[in-house]
């Protein structure tokens, strides 16, 4: 296709070097995207992206982005994504919703202002009385460890958007209830390896581990959610049983090492190449995460690419997204650190069912091409791009709808309220009172 017959296309994302799994799943999408579309990578400082991209692309700071140019924007749930939100609010474009849940992204915006008056009026209006009372624990920094989890945030989000790409099946699903008529897409994550290595013996020998040794290993920054400390419990009751059991850890500082042995190796931040490395080095592969905030899981793709066999948790998105038999799963909950020693135990003592999983993996890998996936993702593009006029149309309709309501009459409302002594008003109240 020629030059001048490509439609134009900006694309807001993080890119590399940004320590983010979205900025390398679109670094790996634009070779594909280029040959159909005139591109322009928008990101909040061009001077931080790599020089190659740079070179090859046409990269500028969101200040200098064309508010007439259709737009994509990759959303996910970390401060790397505030300044596209914050777009996308104001110039409707095609969301690739990489979580279903914003929720720290939107409380975190309260946070750096010190003010939670719209992430309070968000949690009112997608969670009611129970929302608006959660709303004022997370803002003061109390409630539960899971509670943002259980108060998924994205209404504001999804009522500007043209059209919805969702890279898990629940959240496609989710946000076509929220857009009745509207185009939404499910994109499965691509499963690429991007590695130094393609076998164990020489991933082994570059990262300096013992050829012989049972890898187990577990990638990925290590928070809460991904049960870092669930699977040193069960590596700790393992290695009795397990002869030269190595656990590597791969993301974080690495300086976050449950003793000082050297039965654990922590390999802090890496490059994706390194990364690569790991999950070729590993005879198992936990890509555990609970809850589940309806992400996909870049690296657990990355596994399967590199035909690992993988341990999920039961009920997250990777769980919901795979066939059955492609990977193991483990329940969350008490027992999850036996459940887990006796499924990694099993995976590492019987190799014929662990070579299973691996082929297995590599089978679900041959159906997550980059370039097909990228390929329906460019075809969707198009079609939104031929119904523009109408999707902007909707996109006018849905704001009128409730325009200034909520800022002119909530404040009044609930300052009423307090003066009958009534502190948080039952949410049928506002919305009768506001007309929405």
């Amino acid at each position: 296709m020629p030059e001048t017959a490509r439609p134009a296309l900006e694309i807001w994302s993080p890119l590399p070097p940004a320590a983010s799994g979205v900025a390398d799943y679109v670094n790996e999408q634009l070779p594909f995207l280029a040959q159909g579309f005139d591109l322009t990578l928008v990101v909040e400082d061009k001077a931080a992206v790599d020089e190659g991209l740079r070179d090859a692309f046409r990269v500028i700071d969101a200040g200098d982005a064309n508010p007439h140019a259709l737009r994509l924007y990759h959303v996910g749930n970390s401060p790397a994504h505030a300044f596209i939100y914050r777009e996308a609010l104001e110039t409707p474009g095609i969301v690739v919703l990489h979580e279903w849940n914003l929720h720290e992204l939107i409380l975190g915006f309260g946070e750096r202002s010190r003010d939670f008056k719209d992430y309070t009026r968000a949690m009112r209006r997608e969670h009611g009385e129970r929302g608006a009372i959660a709303a004022d624990a997370l803002s003061r920094s109390l409630g539960g460890p899971h509670w943002a989890a259980l108060f998924p945030l994205n209404a504001d989000l999804l009522e500007r958007a043209l059209a919805v790409v969702a890279l898990a099946g629940s959240t496609a699903e989710r946000a076509a209830t929220r857009l009745p008529g509207g185009r939404v897409l499910h994109l499965p994550h691509h499963a690429l390896l991007v590695s130094h290595t393609t076998n164990r013996e020489a991933a082994r020998r570059r990262l300096g581990l013992d050829p012989g040794a049972a890898v187990v290993v577990a990638p990925g920054l290590g928070g809460a959610a991904k049960a870092l400390g669930v699977a040193r419990i069960a590596m700790a009751s393992l290695r009795p049983r397990v002869r030269n059991l190595t656990f590597v850890t791969v993301g974080g500082s690495g300086s976050d090492r449950a003793d000082g042995s050297e039965s654990e190796k922590a390999l802090g931040r890496v490059d994706l190449e390194t990364l690569g490395d790991t999950l070729v080095a590993a005879d198992v592969v936990l890509a555990l995460r609970f809850p589940s905030r309806g992400e996909a899981s870049g690296v657990g793709m990355r596994a399967l690419a590199a035909g690992r066999a993988v341990v999920v948790t039961e009920g997250s998105t990777a769980d919901e997204d795979l066939a059955p038999g492609v990977v193991a799963r483990v329940s969350p909950g008490p027992a999850e650190a036996s459940e887990l020693a006796a499924v990694v135990g099993f995976l590492l003592e019987d190799k014929v069912a662990r070579e299973r999983l691996e082929r297995l993996a590599l089978g679900e890998t041959q159906a997550r091409p980059v370039e097909g996936l990228a390929g329906r993702l460019a075809a969707f593009v198009q079609e939104v791009a031929a119904a523009r006029a109408e999707l902007e149309a909707g996109v006018r309709e849905r704001a009128a709808r409730g325009r200034n309501v909520r800022p002119q009459f909530q404040d009044a409302v609930e300052a009423a309220g307090r003066s009958l002594g009534l502190f948080q008003l039952p949410a049928p109240v506002f919305e009768k009172l506001a007309g929405l």
